[in-house]
């Protein structure tokens, strides 16, 4: 994937007869391929991942360009293989859709962590930066930074959620990872597919409703179809995605241009993607409440409910972290209060 414009340039000077400049002299960029499977208008690629990759060239004085694919290398799950290969240099992918892979990213999207995706954003990197890291659940490919969606809630067809028993037989389109969780212990009939085919199995009737948060109704287009939403204090879910890149690509960087992406990484990534996520939220949030969809807030008896059957995650991340080697109420605690940080006042 690494284009060497230096050799084009190089034959274009002999051929004319040219000096050609010394090694030292000659500007060396390299384009690294980034594969995404949402459009280019989707928020997190017109507002976070697009300027992103403008600032890295700009850092590397034009020695680093990083190209957006006009079509995406594989299905949105393979690209953790894509880029572990070397099929593509870089890419984003949802950790909820390798089950069993990244169990302690799930700490993050505990249901009712809050709700602000900034600051769940930059508590979750700073965490994994902390603590995650030499477990190395990212193992193959070299992990630039964090980020993750506000609060997810439940979006519907038919149906208005409105007390618990409503979830029951509900099938609904997750993305797997805590989603998928909080419908298994919510009974609803949780259908796994990845978010661009939402609107084709709402429109159809495959599923009665999705679990989404705000922004993703709105960028897929799923206002169109669905009529009712149901939203929680802190949100019924979240879900967390990390930039990953090839680490030959990595390496082969100079070690100048390593360092400036570097800079623009961790949690540069974390505070550009959850604000990027954050913002529009806030943006389709009113578009919703203008247009037909009726919103309802989840009331203080359903809240205990869901946590009633919801509330084993934690534990059962607790016990995650234990085998992993590490003090899971440390690490919590740490987390809350790393988000308490920069969660912004209400």
């Amino acid at each position: 994937m690494h284009k060497r414009r230096t050799a084009l340039l190089a034959g274009l000077a002999t051929a004319a007869g040219m000096i050609l400049p010394t090694q030292a002299s000659a500007q060396k960029t390299v384009d690294l391929a980034f594969s995404s499977w949402i459009p280019p208008t989707h928020v997190l690629m017109k507002n976070f991942m697009i300027p992103w990759a403008k600032e890295v060239e700009a850092a590397t004085e034009g020695r680093v360009k990083i190209t957006f694919l006009p079509k995406a290398v594989t299905n949105p799950v393979g690209h953790l293989d894509a880029v572990r290969r070397g099929a593509v240099d870089l890419a984003f992918i949802s950790h909820s859709y390798y089950p069993g892979r990244f169990d302690l990213m799930k700490l993050s999207t505990l249901p009712f962590s809050g709700n602000s995706a900034e600051a769940n954003s930059l508590a979750a990197w700073r965490i994994y930066d902390k603590y995650f890291r030499p477990v190395n659940e990212h193992r193959g490919v070299k992990l630039l930074g964090v980020y993750g969606h506000g609060p997810g809630g439940v979006y519907t067809t038919k149906v208005k959620v409105e007390k618990i028993e409503d979830f029951k037989g509900l099938k609904v389109r997750i993305g797997g990872g805590m989603a998928a969780d909080v419908a298994t212990a919510l009974e609803a009939n949780a259908i796994v597919k990845p978010a661009p085919e939402s609107y084709e199995l709402l429109s159809t009737g495959v599923v009665d409703g999705v679990f989404f948060p705000p922004e993703s109704i709105t960028s897929f287009r799923l206002d169109e179809v669905v009529k009712f939403a149901t939203v929680f204090p802190g949100g019924l879910y979240s879900d967390s995605h990390g930039i990953i890149m090839n680490e030959k690509a990595f390496e082969q960087l100079e070690p100048r241009d390593r360092e400036a992406l570097l800079k623009l990484s961790g949690e540069h990534i974390a505070r550009m993607g959850g604000k990027a996520w954050g913002d529009e939220d806030k943006v389709a949030l009113a578009k919703l409440k203008a247009s037909s969809v009726t919103f309802t807030e989840a009331s203080p008896k359903l809240v205990a409910d869901v946590k009633a059957r919801t509330g084993k995650f934690e534990q059962e991340w607790l016990e995650t972290a234990k085998k992993a080697g590490l003090d899971g109420p440390k690490v919590l605690a740490d987390f809350r209060a790393e988000f308490a940080k920069d969660e912004p006042a209400r």
